[in-house]
Parts: C-alpha cells; structure tokens; sequence
C-alpha cells in the first residue's frame, strides 16, 4: 500500500466518524430542545434547536419541534413551514416521547399532519 492510499484511507474514516459524532451532537441539541419545549421555555428550546438544524438541517425531530415553537409564538407561516418540511421528509422517525399523550408512538409525519391542520 502507498503511503498516499494509507493517508487517504485515514482522512475517510476520520470523515465517517466525524460523521458519527456530528449526528449525536444534533440530537442531542434536539432533546435539549424538547426539554425547554416541555417546560414552556420557548426561547431557550428555539436556541436549541437552532443549533442542531445547523448540524443536521434535515433532523426531523428539531424541525417539528421548531414549528412546535413556531406555533407557540405566534409565527404561524414559520410553523406551517416547518410542519410541511417534516412531511416533505417522509420521516418514519417515531416519537418515543410527546408533551401529548396522542403523539407518542407515532410517527413525525403523522404528527406534523395534525399539527398543521391545528393552523387551518
């Protein structure tokens, strides 16, 4: 193996586990998100969020989260947004907790569904 194909292969798996991590650094922004959100913390949960959608802009979780947010502070157009890029995703993602005891189990489609007929 050249020394060349050695450095490469090292930049790759620093690249893929660099990876690893940045995922586990959005979620967990996300939760911390959830957290705020649950306690009504609507500024500190958007600051949250924010900062996992800047690691991962396609984290379901923080974008429906985001659009919770959005909803609860009267930006409706910024909720429904949201609600819809959720959708758009298809996530199959599951929400294993929920502020609503309907939501849980179910899928983040699903909920930003109902969500945005909420907005209607």
């Amino acid at each position: 193996m050249k020394k060349t194909d050695w450095i490469i292969g090292v930049f790759l798996v620093s690249i893929l586990i660099a990876g690893c991590v940045t995922t586990g650094r959005d979620m967990a922004y996300s939760n911390q998100g959830f957290e705020e959100l649950s306690q009504g913390n609507y500024k500190k949960a958007e600051e949250y969020l924010k900062k996992a959608l800047a690691i991962n802009p396609n984290n379901s979780y923080a974008i429906l989260n985001m659009g919770v947010v959005c909803q609860n502070t009267e930006r409706p157009e910024t909720a429904r947004h949201m609600y819809q890029k959720v959708i758009d995703l298809e996530s199959k993602a599951i929400a294993e907790r929920s502020n609503e005891g309907w939501a849980r189990g179910k899928d983040l489609s699903e909920i930003a569904k109902k969500n945005l007929e909420t907005l209607k």
